[in-house]
């Protein structure tokens, strides 16, 4: 048999659907939990395509937050990017959020965790069609606020932090997809309920 490296074969057509056109945008409510707090033994994933998630397990005692946004600038979950890097054969990302906490308990419990530990980042695009309503971020790698490209600013004149999470995985996309749209939601929803 002969030698075959790590390859990527074009599966579809590069087309768009006419009938049911993309709804760009992210949902306002998203979580947000350490990496360390994802239950690998009862995480799954498509026997087909390791890129998608079907179910993800959440340690006991693992803390999830919701990640809200409800300012309009940027628009809610805005600020996400996702760009390949040639150099490093790995696709660079970026998630922006506000969080409006100010003072030191804000500042011990939120805004300095996230430069420090690695994060994984589950926000629901308004496009609900299945496969990729549920985009995941940092679940390689994990997704903080100071590796390449993350930062935290916070505005002096509204006292809102934005945060920028930032993270370079193999994989251009991972997503949550559980059978269907409903069936996903409904585990999203199960996790969101847990949410401090």
């Amino acid at each position: 048999m002969a030698f075959t490296p790590c390859t990527s074969v074009l599966g579809d057509s590069i087309d768009m659907n006419c009938n049911a056109p993309r709804i760009k945008g992210y949902e306002q409510t998203g979580f947000i939990v350490a990496k360390g707090d994802i239950d690998l033994a009862t995480t799954t994933f498509s026997g087909t395509n390791p890129r998608i998630i079907t179910n993800l397990g959440i340690r006991v005692g693992g803390v999830v937050g919701a990640v809200y946004n409800k300012k309009q600038n940027p628009l809610p979950f805005g600020g996400t990017k996702t760009t390949y890097n040639r150099d490093a054969d790995a696709y660079d990302k970026v998630v922006q959020f506000y969080y409006e906490g100010i003072g030191g308990a804000d500042a011990k419990n939120v805004v300095e965790p996230l430069k420090n530990g690695e994060y994984v980042i589950v926000l629901q695009r308004k496009d609900h069609k299945g496969d990729g309503s549920f985009q995941v971020f940092g679940f390689q790698i994990g997704i903080s606020a100071s590796n390449n490209g993350g930062a935290q600013v916070q505005d002096e004149e509204t006292g809102y932090w934005l945060m920028t999470m930032a993270t370079q995985e193999p994989y251009a996309e991972m997503s949550l997809f559980n059978t269907d749209y409903a069936t996903t939601k409904d585990d999203f929803d199960t996790i969101m309920a847990t949410a401090i």
